[in-house]
């Protein structure tokens, strides 16, 4: 459940931006010593056990490396939504100046010639 939870974040968190790179770098080693603790851990304990315990009992013992990585996608996460609301400030700035132009330039006219027809 854990690795299925891991990876869904790992889905949503996957588009880097520019100078996320050596974030992202940085979760690549991190999911890869997580990963390489897993298959290890799985290995040793598969013959003496059933294949579910020897699955939760590799996850439980690779937990410290779980949660660093868990623990560098949030704060990608993070990073991520901080520079999207930086982007979306300037959107908005430029909706507001479209909006300006259009009215400057269609509503305006229109509403003018309007008046001096019923005049």
């Amino acid at each position: 459940m854990r690795l299925m939870l891991c990876l869904l974040l790992l889905v949503v968190t996957c588009s880097p931006s520019a100078a996320g790179d050596k974030a992202a770098a940085g979760l690549s080693s991190l999911e890869a010593r997580w990963h390489g603790c897993v298959r290890d851990i799985y290995d040793r304990e598969r013959s003496s056990q059933s294949k579910a315990a020897s699955q939760l009992s590799a996850l439980d013992a690779c937990k410290q490396h779980e949660d660093a990585y868990v623990a560098a996608i949030l704060d990608a996460q993070v990073a991520e939504e901080k520079a999207a609301r930086r982007q979306e400030r300037t959107l908005t700035a430029r909706a507001k100046a479209w909006a300006a132009s259009v009215l400057g330039y269609v509503v305006d006219p229109v509403s003018s010639w309007l008046g001096a027809v019923t005049h």
